[in-house]
C-alpha cells in the first residue's frame, strides 16, 4: 500500500470514529432550557372598590358691599354712614377645615408595556372614580368693630360658615413601573369632580346697640365643581386577577361664590333702619384623600 493510500484509510477511520463518538459525548452535555415567556398578568379591564380619608382646610374670602338706606325716614340718607361700616364688617378672611370618611369604587383598564422603561416592564392604564364622604363641617367668624363716621358708634359682625362636599370622583391617567413581576409603583393624574354645598349667614352688631338690633343676610349655593388632581401610590397583585392597592390623590376643585342676602341694622323702637350691606363669600376647595382597595380584573 502506497503512502498516499495510508492516509486516505487514516482519515476515513478518524470520521468513522467522529460520527460515532461526538452525538453520544453532545447528549450528555446539559441543554440550556429557553427563557420563560413572561405571563401578562396586568393587561385586561378590572372593577374594584376601596375606602380611606379626605381631609381639606379651605380659605374662605369674604367682601362686603353697602347698601341702599331702606329706611322711609326723610333723615335716612345722613344715617346711612352706618352701611360703609356695615360692608367693612363683613369683610374678612378665615379658613374652614374639613376631613371625614371617603368610599366608593373604581373601574379601569390596564396594558402591560415591555421595556417601557429602559429594559424594565411597565403598565398605562386609564381609571375612574365616583367617591360618597361624609364631611360636612362649620366655622364661626366675629369681626373687629368698624366705627360710623360722625358718630360715637361702631359695627362687628358674626358669620357662620359652612362647606360641604356630598361626592367626589376623577378620570386619570395611569402610568406605573413594575418593581417585581406583580407589584406596580405608579404615578396618576386628570380630572377631579364633585358636588359642593356652601352656606353663608352674617349678622350685623350695632355697638353700643342703643335700641338697635342687626339682622342676619344669608346665601346658600349647590355646584359642581372640577379640577386637576395628581398623586401615586402601590399596587400589588396576590393572584393573576385579584390586587391590592394604596394611593394618596390631591384635587383642586376651584372657588364656589356665594352671596348673601341683605344684612340689616334697625331700630327696634321706630322701625328705622340705619343701612344695609351685602357680602360675597368666596370659597376655595381642595381635597386630600388618602385610601386602600381592591380590584378584580375580569379578563
Amino acid at each position: 500500500m502506497t503512502g498516499r493510500g495510508k492516509v486516505k484509510k487514516f482519515l476515513l477511520a478518524g470520521l468513522a470514529f467522529g460520527t460515532l463518538v461526538l452525538p453520544a459525548a453532545a447528549a450528555d452535555m446539559p441543554i440550556k432550557a429557553p427563557l420563560p415567556v413572561p405571563i401578562d398578568i396586568w393587561s385586561g379591564g378590572y372593577v374594584g372598590a376601596n375606602v380611606g380619608y379626605g381631609w381639606a382646610d379651605d380659605h374662605i374670602d369674604s367682601t362686603g358691599a353697602a347698601g341702599n338706606c331702606s329706611a322711609l325716614s326723610a333723615g335716612c340718607p345722613g344715617l346711612n354712614l352706618v352701611s360703609p361700616a356695615m360692608a367693612q364688617a363683613a369683610t374678612f378672611a378665615t379658613s374652614i377645615r374639613r376631613s371625614g370618611v371617603v368610599y366608593g369604587g373604581q373601574w379601569g383598564h390596564n396594558w402591560l408595556i415591555h421595556n417601557m422603561l429602559w429594559t424594565s416592564d411597565g403598565v398605562l392604564g386609564v381609571e375612574v372614580d365616583f367617591q360618597g364622604i361624609s364631611d360636612s363641617h362649620s366655622t364661626s367668624f366675629t369681626s373687629g368693630a368698624f366705627p360710623i363716621p360722625g358718630t360715637a358708634s361702631a359695627v362687628a359682625s358674626t358669620a357662620t360658615l359652612t362647606e360641604k362636599l356630598n361626592n367626589i370622583g376623577t378620570l386619570r391617567g395611569r402610568a406605573g413601573y413594575l418593581w417585581t413581576p406583580n407589584t406596580m409603583i405608579y404615578i396618576t393624574g386628570g380630572l377631579a369632580f364633585a358636588n359642593a354645598e356652601a352656606r353663608t349667614s352674617i349678622t350685623p352688631i350695632p355697638i353700643p346697640s342703643g335700641g338697635a338690633t342687626g339682622f342676619a343676610g344669608a346665601g346658600f349655593l349647590n355646584q359642581e365643581l372640577f379640577g386637576p388632581t395628581i398623586g401615586g401610590g402601590i399596587e400589588w397583585k396576590w393572584t393573576a386577577n385579584w390586587s391590592f392597592k394604596a394611593e394618596y390623590l390631591y384635587a383642586d376643585l376651584g372657588n364656589m361664590v356665594v352671596n348673601t342676602n341683605t344684612m340689616t341694622i334697625g331700630q327696634n323702637a321706630t322701625g328705622l333702619a340705619f343701612g344695609n350691606a351685602t357680602a360675597q363669600t368666596t370659597s376655595h376647595f381642595h381635597e386630600n384623600i388618602a385610601r386602600a382597595g381592591i380590584n378584580y380584573r375580569f379578563w
